[in-house]
């Protein structure tokens, strides 16, 4: 390569850079709080990788009540959460219910795959049975009403929250069905939903839904990737516009101008950025929320004490 195409190429990067960094967009809102799998209790990553059982890995805390409850998303509502995330799985009779595992055995007292299950029998179980910190000397939430709730209550209880609904099932039959439960009985707010899929659903859901929002793990990475390739030349890859961009904390400072250009870029493509923390303790997040970044936790008390 040539001395003078050198200082060309250079040039032309040294270009891109500053026309990029000029034609910034400004921020338009701080970031949102998102409540994982609508609260629920802080969680041993180590015990959970060894016992793959988020009920018997809870971390004793000031947090009140277990994940993907109604009761957990009243509190997270309270405390003034934007947004609500919950996991959902098709029952045998066609509803959608908001549960985590696979199967029943862990935190329930019923055993078998949620989906072999009616929605009526799921909700006659106790959700709490089988949480515990202390590797079953207390179960702290047994016998203290916890149900599996249908997903319709929780949406006709909140009919102007935005929801992200991530969906166990991985099948067409389950994504056109919560497709036309969607539409059918919620037509009017289909804006105020994200579908969390796999790659297979993400790409029905754009083909034959395209109205709805639809990420997966693999698009969310094509999106990163795309964005640590050409980012820095202020260009927006399409990957990363109209959609929610989730980003581990220790990752965040491999992104160009985080976090507030990147933020402020997002929201000018109709997207959001939000700090993917789950069922971790709190720190105090209020520089990043300033900065456009959201949080997306499960730590209701952390969020009332340190960013309300």
């Amino acid at each position: 390569m040539s001395k003078t195409f050198s200082l060309i190429l250079i040039a032309l990067i040294s270009g891109f850079i500053v026309l990029g960094f000029m034609d910034e967009p400004e921020l338009r809102e701080p970031g949102q709080l998102v409540a994982y799998r609508g609260g629920g209790q802080l969680i041993d990553y180590q015990k959970l990788g060894e016992n793959s059982c988020t009920a018997r890995s809870i971390i004793q805390s000031e947090n009140a009540h277990i994940e993907n409850t109604l009761e957990s998303i009243r509190d997270a509502d309270s405390a003034g959460f934007d947004v609500i995330h919950v996991n959902i799985h098709r029952s045998k009779d066609n509803n959608f219910v908001l549960f985590h595992d696979w199967t029943l055995d862990c935190a329930t007292n019923g055993t078998g795959e949620v989906k072999a299950s009616t929605a009526g029998l799921l909700a006659e179980l106790d959700a709490g049975y089988g949480y515990t910190f202390d590797d079953g000397q207390h179960f702290p939430f047994r016998g203290k009403g916890y149900r599996i709730s249908n997903l319709t209550t929780i949406l006709d209880e909140y009919p102007n929250r935005t929801f992200w609904l991530n969906l166990k099932n991985n099948d067409e039959a389950s994504f056109a069905a919560l497709y036309e439960m969607l539409r059918s009985g919620y037509g009017g707010r289909l804006s105020d939903f994200v579908i969390f899929s796999s790659e297979k659903g993400s790409n029905w859901f754009r083909r034959e839904a395209p109205e709805l929002k639809a990420i997966s793990v693999e698009s969310t990475k094509e999106c990163f990737k795309d964005y640590m390739l050409y980012g820095w030349s202020g260009i927006f890859p399409d990957a990363c516009s109209n959609r929610p961009l989730l980003i581990p904390p220790d990752k965040a400072k491999y992104l160009w101008g985080y976090p507030g250009r990147f933020a402020a870029r997002a929201q000018d493509n109709e997207s959001r950025v939000y700090l993917w923390t789950k069922h971790t303790s709190l720190r105090s997040h209020k520089l990043d929320i300033e900065n456009g970044i959201g949080v997306v936790t499960s730590d209701i008390q952390g969020v009332k004490k340190i960013l309300h």
